[in-house]
């Protein structure tokens, strides 16, 4: 038989998403990872990291920001490279200029089908998890963490949008997070294909030295070294953004690319009420919370698909 025996003692590619503040070592975990890395350098910071083992995917910054270009340069360069890391950093910069351009062209009427630019977005999202994941090598998703406000109260915002972050859990076989305690630093982690979560795996040696294979270690079972996160650990820090046991957390590998969805839930507000089904923004507000109440969805995709056909249901339409 010409076909190879799948390894039992193989451990999978390294498909991780690294989220932090700004200046916490999102880009120096890169340099920890299996060299030699090749950076998508959507944040035109790749000249700040010093490493031996890093490559560029273009000296064209427009590169890096093209979804299209990205997978075009990968297909015909990474066959027969000895790339070992596709790192993204960050994604955020790579979606967001679909998201920002789709609500602009929305708000300025230039879009003849606005639900068409949503559904752009969300083809975009599908070819980068494709692109970067169609070479067998490990691959870094990296974004931002930011101090905002709600409501009046303080919290913690992920800059890469809900809906992107259930999308990408399909490539995805860990979430992890960067915390601070007592001065140092280390990687939590909040979620994992395998099942194990809520370890803190802390940077003892420095420049993440050692780290990913500690992740490693204690996702898979073997003797890494890491604790469980007690209840104050990270109390300073966001609630994950996939929690093991939250109600929120299933249906993400089923999210179905291609289709309307949403930025946020302001966007799906503005949204019924350009489709006409609502008088004004408090009415749409009004209605949303009662559907979300009504339908107790498990995520953010199933509320919009809800939020959708409860919108087009013929007799909303307004003369």
């Amino acid at each position: 038989m010409a076909f190879k025996r799948v390894s039992q003692t193989t451990l999978p590619p390294r498909r991780w998403a690294l989220k932090g503040y700004y200046g916490e070592g999102k880009s120096t975990f890169i340099l920890a990872m299996q060299q030699p890395t090749l950076m998508i350098d959507a944040d035109g910071r790749r000249h700040e990291l010093k490493g031996d083992d890093l490559y560029e995917l273009s000296e064209e910054a427009a590169d890096h920001r093209s979804v299209e270009r990205i997978q075009d340069l990968l297909d015909a360069n990474m066959p027969g490279s000895d790339i070992r890391t596709i790192a993204i950093d960050s994604v955020t910069s790579l979606i967001g200029v679909s998201i920002a351009r789709a609500m602009l062209d929305n708000a300025a009427d230039r879009n003849r089908n606005k639900n068409q630019a949503w559904v752009d977005k969300a083809e975009k999202m599908r070819l980068l998890q494709d692109a970067v994941t169609a070479h067998g090598s490990h691959v870094l998703w990296i974004w931002h963490l930011e101090d905002a406000q709600l409501n009046g109260k303080a919290q913690i915002r992920e800059t890469l949008p809900e809906t992107e972050r259930e999308r990408l859990y399909r490539s995805l076989n860990a979430s992890l997070r960067i915390v601070r305690e007592d001065g140092r630093r280390g990687v939590l982690v909040e979620w994992s294909r395998e099942g194990p979560s809520g370890m803190i795996v802390w940077d003892d040696e420095g420049y993440w030295k050692g780290v990913p294979e500690r992740i490693e270690a204690a996702i898979y079972g073997q003797d890494g070294g890491t604790r469980p996160t007690s209840s104050g650990a990270v109390s300073a820090d966001a609630t994950p953004s996939r929690p093991a046991g939250s109600s929120w957390e299933g249906g993400a590998e089923e999210a179905s690319d291609g289709v309307l969805t949403f930025y946020s839930p302001a966007e799906a507000l503005a949204w019924g009420v350009d489709q006409g089904a609502f008088p004004s923004a408090e009415a749409a507000q009004s209605a949303y919370d009662q559907l979300k109440a009504d339908c107790k969805p498990r995520n953010a995709r199933e509320m919009y698909a809800a939020w959708i056909d409860f919108v087009q249901q013929p007799q909303r339409r307004r003369a």
